[in-house]
């Protein structure tokens, strides 16, 4: 189990069966996002890339992910060495993953 914020401190604040709510609320827009970061990415459109990155950065916070956070400051620069590196999109794409698995680990270990 994560040590984020995410997964300690908001069922402290809203109790587990509210986290768990929105959880099941955040994770289709996370996925959202991570389809459209790829699609920019791979399209090489880092203006709409990083306006994606800008709004997830807004709660990307949450997760408690040092490489999300710094792949979305890349992004959000548009710093092209970082983003045409042959794997920054698939550690992106891991690290969407992982917090995937997190939220589905959480969700279950609660019910």
């Amino acid at each position: 189990m994560s040590s984020s914020a995410l997964f300690t401190t908001l069922p402290k604040i809203l109790g587990k069966e509210a986290t768990k709510r929105l959880l099941k609320v955040a994770q289709p827009e996370l996925q959202q996002y991570q389809q459209g970061l790829l699609n920019s990415l791979q399209q090489q459109d880092w203006q709409t890339a990083a306006a994606l990155a800008h709004k997830l950065s807004a709660t990307a916070h949450l997760y408690d992910s040092a490489s999300l956070q710094a792949a979305l400051d890349d992004i959000n620069a548009q710093n092209l060495a970082a983003l045409q590196h042959p794997a920054f999109i698939p550690t992106l794409m891991q690290t969407f993953q992982q917090i995937q698995a997190n939220i589905r680990l959480f969700i279950s270990d609660n019910n």
